[in-house]
């Protein structure tokens, strides 16, 4: 099932709420690499690295913590943001 055409104010709203949802994650973890790419069937996929330092239940909490962020942004705009955060 593709996605229908985004127009570009979807566009516009996807490329602001990443780039809020990276620099949030960095003032969460500033050490962290955040990689993004757009999707076909979401509007895009969000890659956490966690700094090798941090512990086993900081990088869980950070997982669950943007997860949640994730699943605010669906309701709130409708955009599709899958997340994972891995060392």
């Amino acid at each position: 099932m593709a996605r229908k055409p985004t127009t570009a104010s979807q566009r516009q709203l996807l490329e602001r709420t990443l780039s809020q949802l990276a620099t949030w994650i960095q003032d969460l973890a500033p050490q962290a690499e955040v990689d993004i790419t757009l999707e076909q069937y979401e509007d895009a996929h969000l890659y956490v690295h966690p700094p090798q330092a941090m512990t086993a239940e900081d990088v869980e909490r950070l997982e669950l913590t943007v997860g949640e962020r994730c699943n605010e942004i669906l309701l709130d705009t409708g955009l599709f943001i899958i997340s994972a955060v891995s060392n």
